[in-house]
């Protein structure tokens, strides 16, 4: 998780902010902004930066197990979008972004000042075209707009075939540069 926030006053915490999050965030005061279990910090040279639960996460929102690669894959885009997508100049970025009206966690959130709401989902794990259908129509339901990125298992013919088809466009993540940029900051490099 790359957000959580303290129990006492509710503030969020986007762990991406934070230079040398062990020194900067009070971690006896976080809980998980879902469920609000007690979670804690690791920020090492074998891991990038993120939060994680002490124990399973009791929320009713729907979720998966992120692997450290999917994390970096957030920051990675959430900056190429803020870069290289000028129609994004004025939208707030918020990762893992709860949408309550169906239990969903959008990956990264585009918060425009007018109120709309752009979701950029990562998908890294296999999944099929009926879900990622299901998914998005539950955003859409509520007028918010989705972008899939695929990498990994995700990115196979079907799911390009299937975006190209609702969107015009499909967005891949190459794996291999997430896992070295990962692999990189393992060793203590700068991304």
């Amino acid at each position: 998780m790359l957000t959580a926030k303290y129990k006492d006053t509710g503030q969020e915490l986007d762990i991406t902010k934070f230079e040398n999050p062990r020194n900067e965030i009070d971690k006896e005061r976080l809980v998980c902004k879902f469920c609000e279990g007690k979670i804690s910090i690791k920020d090492g040279k074998l891991r990038a930066k993120h939060f994680f639960h002490i124990n399973n996460c009791t929320s009713d929102f729907e979720r998966h197990a992120e692997s450290p690669q999917h994390n970096l894959g957030k920051e990675l885009i959430a900056q190429h979008i803020k870069e290289y997508w000028s129609e994004y100049s004025n939208a707030e970025i918020r990762f893992e972004y709860p949408i309550i009206e169906v239990k969903r966690i959008i990956d990264i959130a585009m918060l425009f000042p007018n109120g709309w709401i752009v979701a950029h989902e990562i998908q890294l794990s296999s999944i099929t075209t009926e879900n990622l259908e299901n998914r998005t129509n539950d955003y859409r339901k509520l007028g918010i707009d989705v972008f899939w990125w695929f990498g990994k298992s995700a990115d196979k013919k079907a799911n390009r075939e299937w975006a190209i088809e609702k969107y015009g466009q499909s967005l891949s993540i190459n794996y291999e540069l997430l896992d070295s940029k990962y692999k990189d900051l393992q060793k203590g490099k700068n991304i």
